[in-house]
């Protein structure tokens, strides 16, 4: 009995010893929470929260101006799209002899036409103008969309077509 006695004195030693250090945690507990280490490894923590955030809301801002652009630059190469709907001014364009199509775009930007020269190039490579662009003056308004800028650029004659 002798064994039990020393196993139960050491079981209920282990048990104080227990209970002991489970109160010295909880006051080191409350200590650390009021220490300035833990609140500087709050701050971290939350710095580094705080920066994690800023970034996930910048990539997000970014991915919703990446579909935006290309929902615009889509929407304006198959849409029907003009600079300025109610403009009734023409304005003489001249297309030089071996220009590019992004060269007659610039030139047709440049001129006040067309809103965007990528548009224009997307446009004639979508419609497949590319060859068939006269070169010359042409009198263009702003009123127009690109279908009507390259029915008279390319001197396409739809009624025929219709």
């Amino acid at each position: 009995m002798s064994n039990k006695n020393v196993n139960n004195n050491s079981i209920e030693q282990g048990n104080v010893k227990k209970t002991s250090s489970k109160k010295k945690a909880k006051k080191s507990f409350t200590e650390q929470v009021l220490s300035p280490n833990s609140i500087r490894k709050g701050l971290k923590h939350s710095a580094g929260f705080t920066g994690s955030l800023l970034i996930n809301v910048l990539i997000v801002f970014m991915v919703i101006k990446v579909f935006s652009y290309a929902f615009n630059f889509t929407y304006s190469i198959f849409g029907d799209v003009c600079m300025s709907p109610g403009d009734t001014e023409y304005v003489v364009v001249e297309i030089p002899a071996d220009s590019s199509i992004l060269e007659i775009g610039q030139a047709l930007e440049d001129g006040g036409v067309i809103k965007d020269k990528y548009v224009f190039f997307a446009k004639v490579k979508v419609k497949g103008y590319g060859d068939q662009i006269k070169t010359g003056k042409f009198g263009l308004s702003a009123s127009m969309n690109y279908d009507e800028i390259l029915e008279i650029i390319c001197d396409l004659d739809t009624e025929e077509e219709e």
